[in-house]
């Protein structure tokens, strides 16, 4: 996937940002296992989450700045993207303390911005999941669809397909500050064709 610039909003989103106050979007959701059966291991629910990247390939993305802060930053491949990076493994089994852990620190801006963190044994049996998207990526409405396509809640969920993506090499500074100086010259020679209103 080539790069992308973030609108005006979703930059916002990121300038807005304080330590007291993240701009990410979370769910808590908790599953049984089925009935006689063992829950999935950790490392299967990460394996089946990696293997539903391919249709969400804005969550293999990292920002990237634009020199001098001439436009906003652009969405580029991570290629030291990992999904054990992103698909962790938590070690309470009250599902409170972990949303209250993973909610209350903030993203890494150096690669992709989203993380799901799984407890494999709550203290009533069920398998729990917090997971967390920032918002210049997806708003709340997305950040659900996403998991139900990333958990594929059917039960008899279609096999991943197999994984091909290579990320495409990173724009270096100077590529970057040549597209945000050409957005921002689109953008102004368009905002010249606007009809004055008086």
């Amino acid at each position: 996937m080539a790069e992308a610039r973030l609108s005006a909003l979703d930059a916002s989103f990121l300038d807005i940002e304080v330590p007291t106050a993240h701009m990410h979007v979370g769910w808590v959701a908790t599953f049984s296992p089925p009935d006689g059966g063992e829950p999935p291991s950790f490392e299967d629910v990460r394996d089946h989450i990696a293997g539903r990247l391919g249709k969400a390939p804005r969550y293999r993305q990292k920002l990237a700045a634009v020199p001098f802060d001439v436009h906003g930053p652009v969405w580029v491949d991570d290629d030291a993207f990992d999904p054990a990076r992103h698909v962790l493994h938590a070690r309470s089994d009250k599902l409170d303390d972990v949303a209250e852990q993973v909610m209350s620190r903030p993203l890494a801006r150096d690669r992709p911005l989203w993380e799901i963190w799984i407890a494999e044994r709550l203290d009533d049996g069920r398998i729990g999941m917090v997971g967390k998207v920032h918002h210049c990526m997806v708003d709340g409405l997305a950040a659900v669809e996403l998991a139900s396509m990333l958990l594929d809640p059917s039960p008899e969920p279609p096999e991943a397909e197999p994984d091909r993506w290579k990320p495409a090499p990173e724009p270096g500074p100077v590529e970057r500050l040549g597209g945000g100086i050409g957005d921002r010259l689109r953008e102004t020679a368009a905002l010249a064709r606007l009809p004055l209103r008086a």
